[in-house]
């Protein structure tokens, strides 16, 4: 792929990104200042409605889980400095009030974004990335971030450590791969992974701000999957199903 269209398709990801992560804390704020305000304890069906028509590609590449975490993704994910990583406002002190049954999902989703981040690293790590795409790669890790820090909200500040089974399963394929093609379908593997999630999350959440939250991270992660099959020259058919599924989803164990 030309670099110039890797950047171009990026920045409408950012972009998105950019416009949804503020609406995101502002719901949280609200949410603890106004808890009877029926716009805020109206059904999720409200916020499921504003996922659209978002298209996600699941199980270009099969991730098994289980195993031992290296140590290299043992370490916190700290937000990545660029320019896909947004300011995001202090925590509330106290979390979003939900059922346990959200609780535990935003928990699982959290750990996620953090595993993700943890592989972007340690793609670009591995210096087997173009310029174009590294670049890529690091404005996604923001993005993986900034979700992770808007699911840490919702917590009241919790941070959850990189989930280990995820870790576990890509870890090593990542340290393992011998060039940019083979590191950028394992990335893919994970944004098709992260995107399926959340579609199988929004149908469990009864919680509308935890919906809003998820239904607002989804299309980023979906776009994300598109950069990485358009770079890949896979065909449209791949990675813009006829109807979104939860195929490919990572589960809680």
């Amino acid at each position: 792929m030309d670099p110039l269209k890797l950047q171009r398709l990026t920045e409408v990801a950012d972009n998105q990104h950019r416009a949804g992560m503020p609406d995101v804390h502002r719901s949280f704020e609200q949410a603890h200042l106004a808890t009877d305000n029926a716009d805020l304890t109206t059904s999720r069906r409200s916020f499921l409605r504003r996922v659209g028509t978002t298209t996600v590609a699941v199980g270009a590449v099969a991730v098994p889980l289980g195993g031992m975490a290296s140590a290299a993704w043992a370490q916190d994910s700290a937000q990545m400095d660029t320019m896909g990583t947004t300011a995001a406002p202090s925590c509330p002190s106290d979390p979003v009030d939900m059922s346990t049954g959200d609780e535990q999902l935003v928990v699982f989703a959290e750990s996620v974004e953090r595993a993700a981040v943890a592989a972007y690293e340690l793609a670009l790590d591995r210096k087997l990335l173009t310029p174009a795409a590294a670049e890529s790669s690091r404005i996604f890790a923001g993005h993986h971030g900034d979700h992770a820090e808007a699911l840490r909200c919702l917590l009241g500040g919790q941070l959850q450590e990189p989930n280990a089974e995820l870790v576990a399963a890509l870890a090593p394929q990542i340290e393992g791969a011998g060039n940019e093609q083979q590191i950028v379908e394992l990335l893919l593997a994970i944004e098709n992974g992260a995107a399926a999630t959340y579609y199988a999350v929004l149908g469990q959440l009864t919680t509308a701000v935890v919906a809003g939250a998820a239904s607002t991270i989804l299309p980023v992660e979906a776009q994300h999957e598109v950069v990485w099959s358009q770079y890949l020259g896979l065909p449209l058919a791949e990675y813009v199903p006829t109807l979104q599924t939860a195929d490919g989803a990572f589960a809680p164990a």
